[in-house]
């Protein structure tokens, strides 16, 4: 499914001097910021989206990519090559505002990722879910993903939470329902 369409622009890559608008993004979806974090996100949050990578990698490793529409930006997904291994990608953030849940965004958003990544030499995305975001688990795995591992628990501002790290191989173009 492209976004290709007025209500669905192609996505935008972002960068550092975007943190204030990711920050109000993140204002917007402070659900997920008081679930995990158990705190409302800050423009400390959105400043760590650009720069908060694993030691072994540089900022040149990640693309963050960004969705706006007529009323600014309403996803965001960051995305680091080779990581854990060559031609594995992972999907480090990928947040859709609330107002556009559950429309079939975040499926096309993710769709677009894969399309993006594979073309680039991705064989492979993995990512991480809460095992308290049982609705962010359910999505993730609507869409083929399967359970590598469980890690933690580790800290996130003043909660806890053990992650569950998903895969999926890539094996060809992703199709709107979830199908390759």
């Amino acid at each position: 499914m492209a976004l290709h369409t007025p209500s669905h622009p192609l996505p935008t890559k972002l960068a550092k001097a975007d943190a204030i608008e990711v920050a109000a993004l993140y204002d917007r979806c402070a659900d997920y910021f008081l679930l995990q974090d158990g705190l409302a996100p800050t423009l400390a949050d959105a400043d760590e989206l650009f720069i908060g990578l694993p030691s072994e990698k540089e900022a040149r490793d990640q693309t963050v990519l960004g969705w706006r529409g007529d009323d600014g930006l309403h996803a965001v997904a960051a995305i680091l090559r080779d990581y854990p291994r060559d031609g594995t990608w992972y999907l480090g953030l990928m947040i859709v505002e609330p107002a556009h849940r559950g429309l079939g965004l975040g499926r096309a958003i993710y769709g677009e990722i894969e399309d993006w990544a594979a073309k680039r030499g991705a064989t492979e995305i993995r990512l991480a879910v809460l095992e308290a975001n049982e609705a962010g688990e359910r999505f993730w795995r609507s869409l083929g993903f399967g359970e590598v591992r469980r890690v933690g628990p580790d800290a996130f501002k003043i909660k806890s939470h053990r992650r569950i790290e998903l895969s999926r191989h890539l094996a060809g173009s992703f199709g709107a329902n979830g199908s390759q």
